[in-house]
């Protein structure tokens, strides 16, 4: 009943924003453009697998994006209000600045573009390369966001280089009451967090093949943010990527390796961990020149774990800011793979059985790459290690059609995390069995 509450909202909606203008994303002439979007989900958790929660879990999420942007010649300016919120979630559960984020003002930029170079200051986000680092977030409710500069050079080769030096968001508010009853307070960014770095990428390095280079620097410390762990870490990496062509096989391989510093816990006095980790993602598909354009996909994915019996150091890798969703399904609620202390194989399947339409399905097996590592950002774990390595199949199916092409959305999904033996036997797992999630969604872009 929720859910058909919502998908009436959103048709309710429908009628009162025409289809009509420029939708997110697209490229704009001189002159000012709106465009904007609303999503509508309905989430459902059962056996839940994060210690100290209840077994069921609910949530609504109402996202609202509201862009405007402005080109004269050299100059562009550009702002997003967001306005993501929750409901049902005042049961203890979940639900955090993930999923609240109410009446924020996402994006608000000027650029200057001459030639090669486009200079842009102000709040912007940042997509780079495949996201897994630092992406703007799709499935999550909120929304990543930095204050800062940011420099674009384009060479001959159509090849991309991007410096930025910029402010991450806080998102606030961040107490549990605030959250549930959706209270405005703007995002707060200062100097004790920052973020910079470069990414480059060299399109058709060989044949057909892309190489993505990139380094970033994310430096914390105690102040307005109150007490944290004082994270000084260093990430660089690369890719190599091949795009899904019909009749052709396609690839995309990439890792990372982090050092720096790290506190042991959030006290002043904690003593300092040198920091060694690391991350390595591997995908091998093949697109079927058929009807419905079907692709068959292997993934591996490895992220490195820390082990507590070398104290001074700590190998736990930390995504940065990067969205997990394409590789680990979905995430609001339910969530449990993460970028950190894993070993996952699986398999994926994609297709357009009919005009509009397109089905997904995957399966992840998982492992802790450390077996003394919590599991996920928020599993269960044992410190001694004698619950074994392996936490259970993740299997998940998504179907989605466009009522309305590029303009109406209706989105469904369910996946489920079989308990394995970590999710069974470590001495804080829930008891609670398989997770079962669905969930379900509207959007309208407009």
């Amino acid at each position: 009943m929720r859910f058909i509450i919502c998908v009436l909202t959103t048709c309710a909606l429908q009628v009162s924003f025409p289809a009509h203008g420029q939708t997110a994303g697209e490229a704009s002439t001189d002159g000012l453009s709106v465009s904007g979007s609303l999503r509508v989900r309905y989430e459902l958790l059962e056996g839940q697998f994060r210690p100290g929660l209840p077994p069921r879990d609910d949530a609504m999420t109402i996202q609202t994006a509201i862009a405007a942007e402005y080109r004269t010649g050299p100059w562009r300016i550009s702002a997003e209000l967001i306005d993501a919120r929750a409901y049902l979630t005042d049961a203890p559960g979940a639900v955090s600045t993930s999923e609240v984020n109410a009446l924020e003002l996402s994006r608000a930029s000027i650029s200057y573009a001459n030639g090669p170079v486009e200079l842009t200051a102000g709040r912007f986000h940042l997509n780079l390369g495949s996201r897994r680092l630092a992406g703007r977030n799709a499935f999550r409710n909120t929304i990543n966001s930095f204050t800062g500069i940011r420099l674009d050079w384009r060479g001959k080769a159509d090849d991309h280089l991007v410096a930025f030096y910029a402010l991450p968001h806080t998102r606030l508010p961040s107490a549990r009451g605030d959250l549930i009853d959706n209270r405005v307070r703007w995002d707060r960014e200062s100097f004790d967090l920052t973020f910079w770095g470069a990414h480059y990428t060299r399109p058709d390095l060989f044949a057909g093949v892309t190489l993505q280079a990139n380094a970033f620097k994310l430096n914390e410390r105690d102040g307005d943010n109150g007490p944290n762990r004082n994270r000084h870490l260093f990430t660089w990496g690369g890719r190599l990527h091949r795009a899904p062509k019909a009749g052709q096989w396609d690839m995309d391989l990439e890792g990372a390796v982090q050092s720096g510093t790290i506190r042991q816990s959030i006290a002043p006095a904690a003593r300092r961990q040198d920091v060694r980790a690391f991350f390595a993602h591997a995908e091998f598909g093949y697109s079927f020149a058929l009807p419905g354009k079907p692709r068959l996909s292997a993934l591996l994915d490895m992220a490195s774990g820390d082990d507590p019996r070398t104290p001074g150091s700590f190998g736990r890798f930390d995504t940065l800011y990067g969205p997990r969703r394409t590789d680990f399904g979905p995430t609001g609620i339910f969530g449990p793979l993460f970028r950190s202390n894993l070993l996952a194989g699986g398999l994926r399947g994609e297709i357009a059985p009919a005009e509009r339409w397109d089905v997904m399905t995957m399966w992840r097996p998982a492992w802790l790459h450390s077996r003394r590592d919590r599991f996920g950002n928020a599993g269960p774990s044992d410190v001694q290690g004698r619950s074994g390595r392996f936490a259970g199949h993740m299997v998940e199916l998504r179907l989605g059609h466009w009522l309305v092409e590029k303009r109406l959305r209706v989105e469904a999904g369910a996946a489920v995390l079989t308990s394995g033996r970590l999710l069974e036997e470590a001495p804080n797992a829930t008891g609670f069995g398989d997770t079962r999630y669905a969930y379900g969604q509207m959007v309208v872009n407009f």
